[in-house]
């Protein structure tokens, strides 16, 4: 785990060796979760857990790169989250409660537009979301274990995000971003995993951050 924190620390780094990059942070609303598809009876099932409400807290940097044209990698705590719930044929409903922390590094490319006469500007743009797990729960009903163990959820996410908003010339900046995973999220592990269920991930964030001038 160090090494791969230490990874995604060196490629935040390297990203921001630019002249005109501007550091800052961001934090916010996090709104996230998971969605189910298995087999059952021989029938392939989908379902969507319950959202769960959670946050953000990094750091973010702006880089120039042509006219109208920004990158801007941030590195972030993330907890995300979600509840599955399953009724039996007595009836009785079970709760599975998944809550990862993950290391998220969204790389976005953005179209940004400045005016001059207020020097604020708006952006929109999007890219590849690269996560790691490092730490949370899974609880089922008194008991919780670590959410990464066998039989839970996968460490390595990749996702595509998307994000607009706007800088103000005092340096603050707001924005509304999403990300969709790629990649199934759950073990795959026969011993553990006998329904052949397959997870992804969704969440949506509401952001405010400062770039230092």
């Amino acid at each position: 785990m160090k090494k791969t924190i230490t990874l995604f620390a060196l490629l935040f780094a390297f990203s921001v060796a630019w002249s005109q990059t501007r550091l800052g942070v961001k934090g916010g609303f996090t709104l996230s979760n998971l969605r189910m598809t298995g087999t059952v009876n021989g029938d392939m099932e989908s379902e969507s857990g319950n959202s769960a409400a959670g946050f953000h807290i990094g750091m973010i940097a702006d880089m120039p790169a042509g006219r109208n044209f920004h990158i801007r990698p941030e590195l972030l705590i993330v907890s995300k989250g979600s509840t599955i719930e399953d009724v039996d044929e007595n009836g009785y409903t079970a709760k599975v409660k998944f809550r990862p922390y993950y290391l998220e590094l969204p790389v976005n490319f953005l179209f940004h537009k400045t005016f001059p006469r207020s020097g604020a500007a708006i952006y929109l743009g999007g890219g590849p979301v690269f996560s790691y797990g490092i730490g949370g729960k899974t609880t089922v009903g008194d008991t919780k274990v670590d959410v990464f163990n066998p039989g839970g959820l996968k460490r390595f996410d990749l996702g595509l995000g998307w994000i607009f908003g706007f800088d103000l010339p005092n340096g603050l900046t707001f924005s509304l971003s999403a990300n969709t995973g790629l990649l199934n999220v759950y073990e795959e592990n026969p011993q553990y995993n006998p329904y052949d269920i397959k997870m992804r991930s969704s969440s949506f964030n509401v952001s405010i951050g400062y770039l230092l001038q």
